[in-house]
């Protein structure tokens, strides 16, 4: 039984009839994933960041872990990033600025002198609650560690366009997941036939959630599911819980709001990983799938990362 059926019967209410049919659509499309190794603790690591006057990208291993092309300002917000850290060693973190939205319809010309971005990078162990975070800190005990600070640079001039390089090292022992990523899939950036395949495959993936698709979707992010529960492996609860999630997302009604007029390819992973962004002023730099719901009447950019694993020629989602 593959893993998508697995999962399917540890918790997702969905008829017996509609899991016989799944069978015959996505058995042979599906691949078994690897067994997570769950183990009693691991470290966690954490990215916090905030930013003044600018719009900007944050890339860790140069695949993107922040977008924002938005109106005002964000403070002191945090993401995990387990996922994106592949293999120890040196991880590389990019920062591009970009021109600050003024309006709905309109960016500034250019980066000012008080644009910054800033980021703080941490590691703490897990699981860790707060009475153990009280505990620790009562011995005197280490739970959690500044790995990086950066804050760009003040400039000297207002431009159109900067970028930042910097880096942090991660220690193999603090590493106890084990995900290939996009490390070992195939080159895209100069396949002839690219874009053709990634407009199919935002054709079908927006098809699947207008349909209501349960199983379909969950076959659409099944390696997202796999390896972001994979890079926390000692939490046992957290692949169920994310695949009920994405079922329950899967059967939301949505509007699709926002007809991106312009859709352009975007590479990163070293050329391995595409998606699709807008070049339309209203929803520059996002995906060109976007829509509201009656639980959420906030838009929602359905922006995911696209590969071909080594030994395929199929677009799957990855991140």
């Amino acid at each position: 039984m593959n893993r998508l059926i697995k999962l399917i019967a540890l918790g997702i209410y969905i008829s017996l009839q509609s899991c016989a049919q799944n069978k015959k659509d996505t058995a042979a499309e599906n691949k078994i994933m690897e067994k997570i190794e769950y183990q009693k603790e691991g470290m966690l690591f954490k990215l916090k960041y905030e930013h003044l006057d600018c719009s900007y990208e944050i890339l860790l291993n140069d695949m993107p872990i922040i977008t924002y092309f938005g109106l005002g300002e964000r403070s002191g917000l945090t993401v995990d990033i387990n996922q994106y850290i592949l293999k120890p060693g040196k991880q590389e973190i990019t920062i591009r600025m970009f021109p600050a939205k003024k309006e709905e319809n309109l960016f500034v010309s250019s980066l000012s002198k008080n644009s910054f971005v800033k980021i703080d990078i941490t590691k703490n162990k897990e699981p860790m609650t707060m009475l153990d975070q009280l505990n620790a800190k009562g011995k005197g005990n280490e739970y959690k560690w500044e790995t990086l600070v950066y804050k760009t640079p003040q400039l000297e001039k207002p431009m159109p366009y900067s970028e930042y390089k910097t880096s942090f090292e991660v220690d193999a022992k603090d590493i106890n997941w084990k995900i290939v990523g996009w490390s070992k899939s195939k080159k895209l950036i100069n396949d002839p036939n690219i874009h053709r395949e990634v407009d199919e495959f935002y054709d079908n993936y927006k098809k699947v959630l207008k349909e209501g698709n349960q199983n379909k979707f969950l076959s659409l992010v099944r390696n997202t599911i796999y390896e972001e529960a994979a890079s926390k492996p000692w939490n046992k609860e957290i692949e169920n819980q994310l695949t009920k999630n994405m079922s329950d997302y899967a059967v939301e009604k949505r509007n699709f709001i926002y007809p991106c007029k312009k859709a352009e390819l975007k590479f990163f992973g070293n050329g391995r990983v595409v998606t699709l962004v807008c070049a339309d002023t209203l929803t520059f730099g996002y995906s060109p799938l976007i829509s509201k719901t009656a639980k959420n009447m906030m838009p929602k950019s359905h922006t995911f990362y696209l590969h071909k694993p080594e030994g395929s020629d199929k677009l799957e989602i990855i991140r």
